[in-house]
C-alpha cells in the first residue's frame, strides 16, 4: 500500500456511508410522500419499488458486496432465495384460507 491510497481510503470510510445515508434519508422521504398520494393500488407497487432500491443501496454499498469474494455473492444469493421462499409460502397459506 503506497502514500496515495490513504486519501481514498479515509475518503471512502466517512464520505460513502454519509451519502448512502442521505440517499436512503431521500427515498423514505418518496416513500413517506407517496403514502399520501391517492394513487389506489399503484401505492403498493411504488412503495414495493422504493423499498427495492433501498436495499439495492443497502447491499451494495454498506455491506460492500460489490467487492466481495464470490463465495459471499452465492450465500447473499441464498439468503435472498430462502426469503422469496418463506414470502411465497406466507402467501399461499394467506390465499389457501377462507373468510
Amino acid at each position: 500500500m503506497n502514500g496515495r491510497d490513504q486519501p481514498r481510503r479515509s475518503w471512502w470510510l466517512w464520505q460513502v456511508p454519509a451519502l448512502v445515508w442521505v440517499v436512503l434519508l431521500i427515498l423514505f422521504g418518496a416513500s413517506l410522500g407517496s403514502a399520501y398520494l391517492p394513487l389506489g393500488v399503484g401505492n403498493l407497487a411504488l412503495n414495493l419499488f422504493i423499498a427495492a432500491i433501498m436495499i439495492v443501496v443497502l447491499v451494495t454499498f454498506l455491506m460492500d458486496l460489490r467487492e466481495a469474494a464470490a463465495l459471499l455473492h452465492v450465500v447473499a444469493g441464498a439468503g435472498l432465495l430462502w426469503l422469496l421462499l418463506m414470502f411465497a409460502l406466507t402467501f399461499s397459506d394467506y390465499l389457501s384460507r377462507y373468510y
